[in-house]
């Protein structure tokens, strides 16, 4: 039995459809005693090589959670390649290459992770632009998601299929890590905001005002994750917080895209916005007391 998926009920043994479009990366973990200063040279032990980016990750929980998750991502053709496949494999996430027939280098992000309270530094680049192999209208017919994720790279390309799923009725969820130029047009297709507390839209210095300019975007549903804190939601007229359980932390690298990709499956499951984000940041929690982004996914509950 999987970690936090045991209702007893018939929804349980149905295998829900979720579309996750964004960025894979290879994420290089290492992990320290302390930050260090300037001009260190610091040894530490044998980093962890990993898969990760928000789409990526997401689609890993929504997998894990026992749906089935659709990845478009450009990975290309590289010397990664395997591995990344394997840990589609292994993860049992079906990925759609956008550049599958193309020799691109992936997004490489290096990882420093303090052992004392899993705090991390995250040094990466953004993603070249791309050319993809696949058409936002193909992928949906072959596809034929219940629920699509958004965490707003490949822009063009994204801003396509948000489109597509409004038009069909596909409830759009956008993952808001850090304010990016393309969220002015995204927004305006998103049934659901997640968002971290680092997300600032123009004008915006406080979770108040996200919200506000949110709402002013039309979006009917806004969460704001604030880490160990108490997670804002707005649901039409209702505000709250939810009470995240205080935990031991150790590493909380993907932590926040674990709580989009469970909080698809369980609002597929649910059809309820809060009960969803309840489940998915105790799922989130749950993967901050593991090294890495994968080894909580070996533990049962």
């Amino acid at each position: 039995m999987k970690i936090i998926c045991c209702l007893k009920t018939a929804a349980f043994f149905m295998q829900y459809q979720g579309l996750f479009i964004g960025l894979t990366t290879i994420d290089i973990q290492y992990y320290v005693e302390s930050f260090p200063g300037s001009n260190r040279k610091v040894k530490t032990a044998t980093p962890d090589i990993l898969v990760g980016g928000p789409a990526t990750n997401a689609a890993v929980a929504f997998a894990h959670l026992n749906g089935r998750a659709f990845l478009a991502s450009a990975a290309g053709r590289n010397s990664f390649s395997t591995f990344i496949n394997n840990d589609f494999a292994e993860t049992k996430t079906e990925h759609f290459d956008l550049v599958g027939s193309q020799n691109i280098n992936p997004v490489i992000a290096s990882v420093i992770t303090s052992k004392e309270n899993g705090d991390r530094n995250i040094f990466t680049h953004y993603p070249n632009f791309i050319y993809p192999d696949i058409s936002p209208e193909e992928l949906f017919k072959q596809v034929e998601p219940q629920i699509i994720l958004l965490d707003g790279f490949y822009p063009e390309f994204s801003l396509e299929c948000a489109r597509i799923a409004k038009n069909k009725g596909i409830p759009v969820v956008l993952d808001c890590g850090s304010w990016k130029p393309q969220y002015t047009e995204l927004l305006d297709f998103a049934d659901f905001a997640i968002c971290s507390d680092d997300f600032h839209p123009p004008d915006c210095v406080n979770s108040f005002q996200v919200i506000d300019f949110l709402k002013s975007k039309k979006v009917g549903k806004i969460a704001i994750s604030r880490g160990g804190k108490s997670t804002l939601f707005f649901d039409g007229s209702n505000s709250a917080k939810i009470v995240i359980k205080e935990i031991k932390v150790t590493d909380t690298l993907g932590a926040g895209d674990f709580l989009h990709g469970a909080f698809c499956f369980y609002y597929l499951q649910l059809n309820d916005f809060k009960t969803a984000l309840i489940k998915a940041s105790e799922l989130a929690s749950f993967s901050c007391q593991f090294e890495g982004t994968r080894k909580w996914l070996n533990f049962t509950k």
